[in-house]
């Protein structure tokens, strides 16, 4: 499972009501298109996102090449409980490619796991358990060929 955070979306509005229509800006934009050929060789079958426009803008270009619908769920917004996380994740396909937010990812990894806009964590499954296994850095420094193994 690929677990994306959002590509870039300039500074965070004044309150999460109003901050949850954020959309991405010009560095993001590129980065959701960069997303088609970074991950070109992965077996992606499904995409799920958080409802908000900067997850939801970030994949519609990797989903449009693939021919997928972006599925939008609650559990993937910012303010979800863990354990509604875990049960949204666990349900999907090993091929899925999830985007979220820097919330999610603390809740799920922890603070000190990297999760810089537009990178992505592979997880894998083991049991009833999602272990972090590789970090692929945003896509303009994959084209450097920067990857870290964990």
């Amino acid at each position: 499972m690929l677990l994306l955070r959002h590509a870039s979306a300039g500074e965070r509005l004044s309150s999460p009501g109003v901050d949850r229509f954020r959309r991405l800006d010009e560095a993001g934009r590129i980065t959701s298109r960069q997303l088609v050929w970074a991950y070109a060789d992965r077996e992606i079958t499904k995409i799920a996102s958080s409802p908000f426009p900067r997850c939801i803008e970030t994949v519609v270009p990797l989903a449009a090449s693939l021919g997928l619908a972006v599925d939008q769920h609650w559990e993937l917004a910012p303010d979800s409980e863990l354990d509604d996380v875990m049960t949204l994740l666990l349900d999907l396909p090993e091929t899925t490619l999830v985007c979220t937010h820097r919330e999610v990812f603390e809740k799920l990894l922890g603070w000190d796991a990297p999760c810089e806009k537009g990178a992505t964590w592979v997880l894998e499954r083991n049991g009833s358990e999602l272990v972090p296994a590789l970090y692929l850095e945003a896509p303009s420094d994959v084209r450097a060929g920067q990857r870290q193994a964990v």
